[in-house]
């Protein structure tokens, strides 16, 4: 009877259970959730899906750091009324909302996925004249010029003179709609610098095949008719801007 006892209670690898096996589903469950969800993560980056669906999307897309780059970036959403005054649609005239630091969060769309929303909901609630367009003009400078005076004076021989570059950005309808996109001022000198070929110029309002509703977008800052913007002093910076700094639109009543 007890080499009987003996035989039942021998070890049998199959039927082990209890915290054991519990502690081991666990482990295989979270190594299949990391791993599946970088591979998802990998297929998006890949595809292009979904990559700023949600911000948790930032820890499983593989770019992470590798937008650093050398120069500073601020947007610029301006509306050009039809009483030929420009006004500033963001930030909105009656609150500036700051997320991180002292950055406006229009700033931080490099990629325009929410402007025609920000001048939406600013024009809704504004009472400013019927608009003929909506400009997105993006600024550039480089981010040395950002540094303290100090730390400037012991490393460049040259005067502290911040000087920015302008490129429009997109251009949209007095709905919000957009109807012209262009790419970024650092992705056109990328461009130009790989190219063997000179890059084709912006349209202007006299190309041939251009829809109605393009060509009242196209109208130049001043009376020209080149259809370009022209090169405009503004202080010691010269730039593409209005001359004349945009003024807030006025709120509605």
């Amino acid at each position: 009877m007890g080499a009987n006892e003996a035989e039942g209670t021998a070890y049998a690898p199959g039927s082990r259970s209890g915290p054991g096996a519990i502690k081991r589903w666990a482990i295989s469950l979270v190594i299949v959730s990391y791993l599946g969800s970088l591979g998802y993560g990998i297929v998006c980056h890949t595809l292009n899906f979904n990559t700023s669906s949600h911000p948790a999307m930032y820890f499983v897309v593989w770019d992470m750091f590798c937008g650093w780059s050398a120069y500073a970036t601020r947007l610029h959403i301006v509306g050009e009324g039809e009483d030929n005054k420009y006004y500033q649609l963001a930030p909105a005239p009656w609150t500036e909302f700051t997320p991180y630091g002292d950055l406006s969060r229009h700033h931080y769309d490099p990629f325009l996925n929410h402007s025609s929303h920000i001048v939406r909901n600013c024009l809704a609630h504004t009472r400013s004249k019927p608009m003929r367009r909506i400009l997105v003009i993006e600024e550039y400078w480089a981010k040395k010029y950002n540094l303290p005076e100090s730390v400037w004076a012991r490393f460049f021989d040259e005067p502290q003179q911040k000087y920015s570059y302008f490129q429009l950005r997109q251009v949209l309808a007095p709905n919000g709609t957009t109807v012209r996109r262009f790419p970024s001022w650092l992705s056109r000198q990328s461009q130009l610098a790989v190219s063997a070929q000179a890059l084709a110029p912006h349209p202007n309002s006299g190309a041939a095949g251009l829809s109605s509703e393009l060509r009242a977008t196209m109208r130049p800052f001043d009376d020209s008719s080149s259809g370009r913007t022209p090169r405009l002093d503004r202080g010691s910076s010269p730039s593409l801007f209005p001359a004349a700094d945009p003024e807030r639109a006025p709120l509605a009543q």
